[in-house]
């Protein structure tokens, strides 16, 4: 009955304060109190076990739900409440290994299915004469969740089968010749689809607080020979240091020895390479994943050879990624900085530091700690990109730029950030900075909803701009490398 409340607090809470389209200081409010009310009403032994993992990671996920608030950036805001949702999901799930993360994934889909199981699943009673003074009242309530399943499961059966039936029938249909016109207005069925839709958030996350859903690896497991997985670890490897060598001339030889190589400048060998490589990077964490399971960690003579390849591999790997960080951050001096350009930076540092977290316990072939590792850095990791700012850091990054070169600076596309970046282009040449800052201005709704607000959007100056302010000329201070 506890999840039922916090859902209908829950409910009450959505339908005031959040909507799909507004991201600000509505969306905080919202996420912290689903995260309250789940954590409030999941059991005892949740809260008493594991303190060191799960106040550290609740705490980040409380920082990421702030972001809305603080900035202006949604890009910025979905990414931090995208994690903050993926890391709530794996804390109530309890995950502790790669299969319980797949439970994680699907959880939301399964949960509410316990809901409406529990009422009939039966209980053997903990005596044979049970008695007690409210006998009664769990029998009572049983009856009542039981009586209520009955009743949605009747009218959605109903729903469903009647439509079809007058579809198929006109005679039929005339039975249900209904006004269906909607009475209410719109901001009144936003609010109920919202409180709808935070309500069942709210009852999964409580279910799957109570409920343990685990996925146990234990048990005897035959293991393949270790050249099984050597032979292809190992030629990977040879790849790797094959694929080093040829970007240790790249990347010291310059843009003349690329010229000469490979008919580019090196600002476009950087961009073509960068994405490449990221990918690369991601291949290799599952790789080292998948080759994990095969290894038989008893085995001596295996623990040594993954050591090697593994450990090697690893090693490469992390070369490959300051390759990549090199190749961007040429491409972002010659060209500037934008959104993507700074995301793919942040992306490849968090998977170096994921590969050095396998590394870390690889060691000791003690794969226990590391999916909580590996949450808690993907929790605090995107909350240090958003407290560095991008759209600003981009801002500054193309403003200082400007000073050496102010025809290479895209005044319309800095006007496409967010008010987060309006500070920073007070030091951006004329014509420039009026244009730009104009844009930022216009393309903030003078009458958006107090549940979007957020500090950087409180900090741009004050009324509203409209087209006819467009300043001279705006537009044409474009730069598209």
């Amino acid at each position: 009955m506890t999840a039922l409340l916090a859902a209908v607090v829950g409910g009450v809470i959505g339908a005031i304060f959040w909507r799909i389209d507004e991201s600000g200081l509505g969306t905080t409010i919202t996420g912290l109190a689903v995260v309250g009310l789940i954590i409030a009403t999941a059991p005892d032994d949740f809260r008493r076990r594991d303190r060191g993992y799960w106040i550290p990671l609740t705490v980040g996920i409380a920082g990421l739900l702030l972001v809305p608030t603080v900035l202006d950036a949604d890009w910025v805001g979905g990414i931090c409440v995208f994690v903050a949702t993926c890391a709530t999901l794996l804390l109530l799930v309890r995950a502790h290994n790669l299969a319980e993360v797949w439970i994680a994934a699907i959880a939301p889909l399964i949960a509410p299915f316990f809901a409406l199981a529990e009422p009939f699943r039966r209980r053997r009673p903990a005596s044979p004469k049970p008695v007690t003074d409210g006998a009664g009242a769990a029998p009572r309530a049983r009856i009542a969740l039981v009586a209520t399943a009955v009743g949605a499961v009747t009218v959605l059966l109903l729903l469903v089968f009647g439509a079809l039936f007058a579809g198929a029938d006109p005679t039929f249909g005339k039975l249900f010749d209904i006004d269906l016109s909607n009475p209410l207005s719109a901001d009144v069925m936003a609010a109920l689809v919202a409180g709808v839709f935070i309500a069942w958030v709210t009852l999964t996350g409580s279910l799957l607080a109570n409920v343990r859903i685990s996925a146990s690896t234990a048990g005897t497991r035959r293991y393949p020979p270790s050249w099984a997985w050597a032979v292809p670890i190992g030629a990977l490897l040879a790849l790797f240091l094959l694929f080093l060598a040829m970007q240790a001339r790249a990347l010291f030889g310059g843009d003349d020895y690329v010229q000469r190589t490979a008919n580019l400048t090196y600002s476009q060998y950087a961009v073509q390479g960068f994405w490449q490589l990221l990918v690369v990077t991601l291949l290799v964490i599952l790789v080292a994943t998948a080759a994990w399971w095969f290894i038989d960690a008893d085995d001596a003579g295996q623990r040594r050879t993954a050591r090697l390849l593994l450990g090697g591999l690893c090693l490469a790997t992390l070369l490959v990624v300051v390759s990549a960080f090199v190749r961007m951050e040429r491409y972002i001096n010659a060209y500037g900085a934008t959104r993507d350009r700074v995301f793919g930076l942040y992306f490849e540092v968090f998977l170096a530091a994921v590969i050095i977290a396998i590394m870390a316990v690889g060691h000791r072939f003690d794969a226990g700690p590391l999916v909580r590792r590996v949450i808690l850095l993907t929790v605090f990791s995107a909350l240090g990109f958003a407290l560095l700012n991008p759209d600003a850091l981009i801002a500054k990054t193309n403003v200082d730029r400007s000073a050496a070169a102010p025809d290479k600076v895209d005044s319309w596309y800095l006007g496409s950030l967010s008010a987060d970046a309006y500070g920073q282009l007070d030091r951006l040449p004329e014509p420039g900075r009026q244009c730009a800052q104009w844009r930022i201005r216009f393309n903030r709704a003078a009458d958006a909803s107090w549940r979007d607000a957020n500090i950087s959007r409180a900090r741009l100056p004050a009324g509203a701009v409209t087209q006819a302010d467009r300043p001279a000329h705006c537009g044409e201070f474009r730069y598209d490398p």
